[in-house]
């Protein structure tokens, strides 16, 4: 989850960026929960997730190669230091 507050430092700048200059509707809706209606179905919080989402997959870093040769190192390592080869010299 570490990884997503890192990604969220830099989505949420970008999402109120958008909401804030670019957005049409703040300019044309004077009422706030009209503009609060709107914003709730904006379909900019969709995009956000989908990019939060996709980080989390890339980075899943116990989903990785190295995480399964990490593992498999372990398995190995404990194998042999059962077997009395590591840590005792030979």
């Amino acid at each position: 989850m570490a990884e997503q507050n890192e990604m969220l430092k830099i989505v949420t700048p970008m999402m109120e960026h958008v909401c804030d200059h670019l957005c049409r509707f703040p300019l044309e809706i004077e009422r706030k929960e009209d503009l609060e209606e709107v914003c709730a179905n904006c379909q900019m919080d969709q995009y956000t997730n989908l990019i939060l989402n996709q980080y989390d997959k890339v980075n899943d870093f116990e989903k990785t190669q190295c995480a399964y040769l990490l593992k498999e190192l372990a398995i190995e390592r404990a194998k042999q230091e059962n077997m009395g080869l590591i840590g005792s010299g030979i």
